[in-house]
């Protein structure tokens, strides 16, 4: 006979969770004593991993229970449903090392442009997934939008590597007002099985003026200011929206990473 930590140790498990298999009727010992301790035999290991195997795919206590009580001889519509978990976690364990290995890839990303100089730049017709508009800009309106939106994505569209960032409704020529202006946050659009109800938004392919900058209120104001004055300078007439998007997916701060670029449609 096995004594319950014996047991554990074989199952690859922990003494609490036979207990608790025990309380529920999942799973109980050979043999116990008047004092309560638990003694199994070497058979029942076979069982108890197969309960573990079940609970491994999310299965409810109340569905290992079912499986329990059928003595193994499952319907096929249970062993589609065991088999559909199965596909999704595999799925699911491919999507996060897709994320990983292109989050590795991109580690070196925008190094080759000097922040602060002004360019213009073809930028590739682009879709994005968009959050509503803001109603303030202070930071728990930015947070409160973030949490928001993305609760409305994929589980792994904050680790995604694709574009991402903010739509601000500014024009070119007032600089100034960029911390009143309101906003949406962007996620660009991949292919995903998950139907998302979410409004979409798409940024047209042609000239941009472009800038890179520090992620912050200071940089932001810097690259704005630099940017009306290449504007000017060079006669070139904009949309009225400020497309801020991240240059890497290291957020650090309200949804941003360190730095980001900031482009103007020319028009």
């Amino acid at each position: 006979m096995l004594k319950i930590s014996e047991m554990a140790k074989l199952a690859n498990t922990t003494r609490r969770t036979l207990i608790f298999y025990d309380q529920e009727g999942i799973f109980k010992p050979e043999y116990k004593t008047k004092a309560g301790y638990r003694y199994y035999d070497y058979s029942q290991l076979y069982d108890l991993l197969f309960i573990l195997g079940l609970k491994s795919l999310d299965m409810s206590l109340e569905e290992v229970k079912k499986i329990k009580g059928q003595s193994y001889e499952i319907p096929p519509s249970q062993l589609l449903s065991t088999q559909t978990k199965i596909e999704n976690k595999i799925q699911e364990l491919v999507n996060i090392q897709t994320v990983i290995n292109k989050k590795m890839e991109n580690q070196k990303e925008d190094e080759d442009f000097t922040p602060y100089q002004p360019a213009i730049q073809t930028r590739p017709n682009t879709l994005f997934w968009c959050s509503r508009q803001s109603i303030s800009c202070t930071e728990e309106e930015v947070a409160q939008l973030f949490s928001e939106f993305y609760q409305h994505l994929d589980s792994l569209a904050i680790m995604d590597t694709t574009q991402s960032g903010f739509l601000t409704n500014l024009s070119v020529h007032k600089p100034d007002e960029y911390a009143e202006a309101s906003f949406r946050i962007l996620k660009e659009i991949v292919t995903t099985k998950k139907h998302i109800l979410t409004p979409t938004i798409e940024k047209k392919a042609g000239l941009y003026a472009t800038i890179l900058v520090e992620n912050n209120i200071v940089g932001i104001h810097q690259g704005l200011t630099k940017l009306k004055k290449f504007c000017v300078k060079n006669n070139l007439k904009t949309e009225n929206n400020l497309w801020q998007l991240n240059a890497n997916n290291t957020l650090i701060e309200t949804g941003s990473s360190q730095y980001g670029w900031l482009e103007f449609a020319i028009i």
